[in-house]
């Protein structure tokens, strides 16, 4: 049996898909004291092309998941408040320096309070940093920050399927990836044991496919055991009269046929927007000889709020591989 290539684990793009879809469950799962504060009625808005810039300012030049939210405060006179949220998966020495440097950046550009967070998603259970510090001949800095430690949550996996927030599920999904980074098989099993939770649990439809997306992009498995869990959850949801994976997938990716590929992400647009998709796209998408870059498109049609968001990744992705 091959490996898992544990290499090209990526930890990160999941990470930051899943705040996308889920800040205010993310908030309420590892900071519930915070989301009390939060006013969700009033909404939330991502500043991803803020914190690219205080990223530049920075001259850190790092891309890893994190996020800048700006949300309302519940006080007596709402006011707007900055959320950079870190999601650290591997030990840094230069962490709580950038951390510093960011809050102090953001509050630069905003002058509005910022709350910097850090998830800590290494495998180092020591490693609890949560402040810099900094003295020179009586001139101090003090800068504390919340954080969370996803290790924490490594004997609670039971706990972890038995809840019904989608952090849960991407913790536990996460946690097991790590832990099982030098055996497929067990991956495998955990891989089963989250994705059926995931049905049994009582998420939507569209929590399903969501969530399964961000689980199969945190777990992947090779060759052979795809295809064999592919097998299995076909069953599954023929047996559970829930197909919602396999009608939104066809399964063609794990199959290495590429005209089944471009033809998925060809239908999941006709019906996300429906039918209403230009030519000019139909054609891009035709030309496409990379399942890698298909998939990414496919995961990016319940990302996209229209053809024209949708439009923009796929130039993006065609710009960096044109082949």
């Amino acid at each position: 049996m091959d490996t898992t290539e544990n290499h090209n684990d990526d930890y990160d793009s999941p990470w930051k898909e899943g705040m996308e879809l889920y800040f205010k469950e993310l908030m309420q799962f590892f900071f519930p004291d915070i989301a009390r504060e939060i006013a969700w009625k009033r909404g939330y808005e991502f500043l991803d092309k803020e914190l690219q810039q205080v990223v530049r300012d920075a001259e850190i030049g790092r891309k890893h998941a994190d996020k800048l939210v700006k949300v309302w405060s519940l006080e007596d006179e709402p006011f707007h408040v900055m959320i950079h949220i870190e999601v650290q998966s591997d030990k840094d020495p230069d962490f709580l320096r950038r951390m510093y440097i960011y809050n102090y950046r953001i509050f630069d550009k905003s002058e509005r309070p910022v709350t910097s967070l850090a998830i800590l998603a290494d495998e180092i259970s020591s490693w609890r940093p949560n402040g810099y510090t900094s003295e020179q001949w009586g001139c101090e800095i003090h800068f504390k920050f919340p954080m969370v430690k996803l290790i924490d949550y490594a004997d609670k996996i039971d706990d972890l399927l038995d809840h019904t927030n989608p952090f849960a599920i991407i913790t536990a999904a996460h946690l097991k990836t790590k832990a099982t980074k030098d055996n497929p098989q067990e991956r495998y099993t955990w891989k089963w044991t989250i994705t059926r939770a995931l049905y049994e649990k009582g998420f939507s439809a569209t929590d399903i496919l969501s969530l399964y997306r961000l689980v199969d992009w945190l777990m992947m498995l090779p060759h052979d055991l795809t295809k064999q869990f592919t097998k299995n959850l076909i069953a599954y949801e023929e047996e559970k009269k829930m197909p919602y994976v396999t009608s939104a997938e066809r399964i063609g990716m794990d199959k290495g046929q590429l005209n089944e590929a471009r033809e998925m992400v060809l239908e999941a647009l006709d019906t996300k927007f429906s039918s209403n998709v230009p030519a000019d796209i139909h054609k891009l998408i035709k030309d496409l000889n990379n399942r890698v870059m298909l998939r990414k498109l496919l995961r990016s049609t319940i990302q996209s709020k229209d053809i024209d968001d949708f439009r923009k990744t796929l130039e993006e992705l065609t710009a960096e591989d044109p082949a």
